[in-house]
């Protein structure tokens, strides 16, 4: 089973970013979650996964960045998605094999067609998870968009985002 950290803003390190965004994620992330997400809309499904990365502050404020996706078997519709609960072992394993001191700093899902906002159910669902902090990366394979929100206490809002160059892969 994966650890579960909860940390207080002590304990968030301190390192200065070089650009003001709030999420700074691998390419070879973007691609994985991408291709997940066409391999879904293939199916007529949406998708959905865990980021897992680092949590930073610095006189801005807080701002993450994202080193792998993991998922698991899903039960997806082209309406709907939610991990399977027969298969919450694999996604388990998946954080398990991970190869660095990880937090769970977001999720990611897709939307079929109809672009990329964080529906009344989004909403909720992240809100469940993460409160008034956490991302959460929507995708539209079909219209090709991507975009970032951020937890804050009035809901989820746009963020900004900056894609780096790491080596990662998908677990």
């Amino acid at each position: 089973m994966p650890h579960i950290t909860h940390c207080t803003d002590a304990d968030i390190p301190e390192r200065k970013r070089m650009v003001n965004a709030d999420i700074f994620i691998s390419e070879d992330v973007i691609f994985d979650m991408s291709e997940h997400a066409a391999h879904g809309a293939s199916e007529n499904a949406e998708v959905m996964g865990l980021l897992a990365g680092s949590v930073y502050r610095d006189d801005k404020g807080i701002y993450v960045t994202v080193s792998k996706a993991v998922t698991s078997g899903l039960l997806s519709s082209e309406v709907s998605v939610r991990f399977d609960p027969s298969d919450m072992p694999t996604l388990f394993d998946a954080l398990d094999r991970l190869d660095f001191e990880y937090v769970i700093v977001g999720w990611y899902h897709s939307h079929l067609g109809i672009g990329c906002f964080m529906s009344d159910t989004d909403v909720n669902t992240h809100s469940s998870a993460f409160g008034a902090s956490g991302f959460a990366v929507v995708i539209d394979p079909i219209r090709e968009e991507l975009k970032v929100f951020k937890g804050s206490k009035d809901g989820p809002v746009e963020a900004s985002m900056v894609v780096t160059e790491c080596q990662t892969q998908m677990a």
